[in-house]
């Protein structure tokens, strides 16, 4: 039996600039640890303590994030197109998780940077997804999955393979040190080959320029003529 958690799939947003030709630019170009990815660890942990625990990532930087954590192997995907499309991650993930075998459990980080992968991911294993999960216990041959419902939680019991959407509430409190990063980094590796079947993409018919109001700017040379000015302006906005 196999536990799955996904960590360093998405591409982190702030490192992406848009011209105003439509191109887009990188600053990292890769993968990064999302703030949920943590969390994604902890409950695949928590919901088989006795199974083995695999870290599933994109084929870049730092492999040793889940290992740290208590993941027993880690395998990486290697050939995922920087800017592929949620449908395209979501096949490499699924494709990949087949080939291992007995996975009874994926969970992965329920990110803003990309929110679409973990509902298709489930749908490309054909298993139950959860998403918003706080937290999960084993009961019986069920797990008891705690996740956010409106101001409060909720427990969802669910029985067999699903994939588990986490969300972290705090960053991290607790995080592997110089000693369980230069072991984890020792444990095994494996690189296999991207698998993207045949799923819809999308394409962009076309780019602008974001719509924009001209900025007003102020002589800042007699202050108090500055600030009368300031809040004209917002008077007339109607801020004040």
């Amino acid at each position: 039996m196999t536990s799955v958690a996904v960590f360093k799939w998405a591409m982190n947003p702030h490192d992406e600039r848009v011209g105003s030709d439509g191109q887009i630019k990188w600053f990292a170009e890769r993968p990064e640890a999302g703030d949920d990815d943590y969390a994604a660890v902890q409950v695949a942990h928590d919901a088989a303590p006795e199974a083995e625990l695999v870290g599933l990532t994109m084929a870049s930087g730092d492999m040793a994030f889940a290992a740290a954590r208590g993941a027993a192997r880690t395998v990486a995907i290697e050939g995922v197109d920087i800017l592929a499309q949620p449908t395209e991650v979501a096949s490499a993930l699924a494709n990949a998780i087949k080939d291992m075998g007995d996975v009874t459990l994926v969970s992965i980080g329920d990110a803003a940077w990309s929110p679409m992968v973990p509902s298709l991911l489930a749908a490309e294993l054909g298993w139950p997804c959860v998403l918003a999960v706080d937290a999960v216990r084993p009961e019986g041959d069920s797990l008891v999955v705690t996740r956010r419902f409106g101001a409060g939680t909720q427990d969802v019991a669910v029985t067999g393979p699903c994939v588990l959407a986490v969300a972290a509430r705090r960053e991290e409190e607790q995080k592997p040190g110089m000693k369980q990063v230069l072991q984890a980094r020792k444990k095994p590796v494996d690189t296999v080959a991207a698998q993207i079947g045949d799923v819809a993409t999308f394409d962009a018919s076309g780019v602008h320029e974001p719509n924009a109001q001209a900025s007003k700017l102020f002589d800042g040379a007699d202050p108090a003529a500055a600030v009368a000015q300031l809040v004209s302006a917002l008077q007339s906005e109607g801020v004040l």
